[in-house]
């Protein structure tokens, strides 16, 4: 079942992915300027879920026992990773969108309703399914670490689309005064990835019991 989940979720997330360069995406404004679509958190973490989902499924695929044990891990670290800044993103885009009257992204242009939901909403909800459906979820102090550290580069990198832009790529953030806005905006994120971490944490205990990802063992050779 998490095969089958795995192949659909790398399906489509790599045929949205691929939308962003035909000429229909072309019209929107994250595709001019410094940065293009990886000027936005949102591109960057369905980018690495898309290759995740590809992980998942080499994990199923590869025969070398070895090598596939490598594959678990990355899969495990990963997903356990980008499980809570997934649904951070969704809640932050909803809820700051409906509360600033657009403020999070520019509106005025022709954006196909299927892809706000495939990247703020279908992208959690792959989520929350890979948590339930994969044979080994962790929710390790190393997830957690990957996930805070990737939440920091993201505001690294935003100070350089900041540079390279001349602006923020989220309006918002250009409204609030600077440096408060940001690091407010950055302490209320990382508030969320925490707590959504945990949350997932719990849920994987209650609906799989907990079990971790199998570890490869050293094997003594006899004398």
């Amino acid at each position: 079942m998490s095969f089958i989940f795995h192949v659909l979720c790398t399906l489509i997330f790599t045929r949205v992915w691929l939308w962003h360069f035909t000429p229909e995406a072309a019209e929107l404004p994250g595709s001019k300027g410094f940065g293009w679509f990886f000027r936005y958190l949102t591109f960057c973490s369905y980018t690495l879920q898309m290759a995740l989902f590809v992980i998942s499924c080499l994990c199923q695929l590869v025969g070398k026992p070895q090598t596939r044990r490598r594959l678990e891990r990355a899969s495990d670290r990963l997903a356990c990773a980008l499980f809570p800044i997934a649904c951070t993103v969704s809640l932050m885009y909803y809820a700051l969108e409906s509360t600033t009257q657009g403020l999070v992204e520019r509106g005025g242009f022709n954006r196909p309703d299927w892809l706000d939901f495939a990247v703020h909403g279908g992208n959690s909800l792959a989520a929350w399914g890979d948590l339930l459906l994969a044979p080994s979820r962790s929710f390790s102090t190393a997830s957690l670490t990957l996930s805070i550290g990737l939440g920091m580069l993201y505001l690294t990198w935003c100070m350089v689309v900041r540079i390279g832009y001349g602006k923020f790529p989220y309006p918002i953030l250009n409204k609030l005064p600077f440096p408060h806005g940001l690091l407010g905006m950055a302490g209320a994120a990382l508030v969320l990835i925490i707590g959504w971490f945990y949350l997932g944490l719990l849920v994987r205990r209650l609906v799989r019991g907990g079990r971790k990802p199998a570890t490869a063992t050293a094997t003594k050779k006899a004398d």
